[in-house]
């Protein structure tokens, strides 16, 4: 537990490292988790028997935050179509690699590779909108769990997760209200000031969707976990598992931060 908890907040120091200092030093971030991340989900796969083919998902990994950092955004669209276009390729020309395998590859290359892109398009909007993606569904996690804790009576899918709630998947939505008027409260600090400032109810009403989806992504992977026949999906953060088992709500949380604030500032 001490470990577990020593850990954890070694991790919230380096987020807010990665949020203040920025630059180059996110993109490194990023990009080690990124690869990190394909490889705990090709592990995921192997232990099923499936055999994806990684170096094209790896390539990506390694360069889609410099490409899109450094040229054109549309540059990373041509990055992710010579992926996709490797992957399917390789199938092709290699008999050895079965349909099954390409289709674990397609699906790694969606989850989480392609979720990676848009943490980094989240991140060159606004700092507040990157800490609103790590911070609604982390105090959605935790209002989830001792709201369900002292109040669950209803299990929310036993099938994969027997210990979540009706009561508890509430409290995620609220407490992702609430990491939204923190981030709101966190915005006014001049190492986080960006030149988009979202407003109090844009962030509030973002977090209470990400207090939800945050909940899909957690019960996601863990559906994925469940099918490999793995507990963790790594072991790089003792106590907490791997890379996926910190970031799958914060992965599924981005496209919908990003999507949110695309429409409000429409309105």
């Amino acid at each position: 537990m001490k470990m577990r908890v020593l850990v954890g907040a070694g991790l919230i120091l380096l987020f807010a490292a990665i949020l203040v200092i920025g630059g180059w030093f996110q993109v490194l971030a990023f990009t080690v988790a990124a690869v990190i991340s394909i490889y705990e989900m090709g592990r995921a796969c192997r232990a099923k028997g499936l055999h994806p083919c990684l170096w094209p998902l790896y390539a990506f990994a390694a360069l889609y935050y410099a490409a899109y950092a450094l040229l054109a955004p549309a540059w990373l669209g041509v990055l992710a179509l010579c992926c996709l276009l490797a992957l399917c390729t390789e199938r092709i020309f290699n008999p050895a690699r079965t349909t099954e395998d390409a289709i674990c590859s397609l699906f790694v290359f969606m989850y989480p590779a392609a979720l990676y892109v848009t943490l980094a398009l989240v991140a060159s909007l606004s700092k507040s909108l990157l800490l609103l993606c790590f911070a609604a569904p982390l105090m959605g996690d935790t209002a989830a769990y001792f709201i369900g804790s002292a109040f669950g009576r209803h299990k929310l899918c036993p099938h994969i997760s027997p210990k979540k709630t009706v009561e508890g998947s509430v409290g995620g939505f609220l407490g992702g209200a609430l990491g939204g008027m923190l981030t709101y409260a966190l915005q006014g600090i001049p190492a986080l000031h960006s030149a988009i400032t979202p407003t109090l109810w844009q962030l509030a009403l973002a977090g209470l969707l990400c207090g939800g989806v945050g909940q899909i992504g957690d019960l996601f992977a863990s559906t994925v976990k469940r099918w490999a026949d793995i507990k963790d999906y790594g072991n790089i953060f003792p106590g907490h598992g791997g890379m996926m088992d910190r970031l799958d709500s914060v992965l599924m949380c981005a496209p919908l931060v990003y999507v949110c604030m695309l429409l409000m500032w429409l309105l």
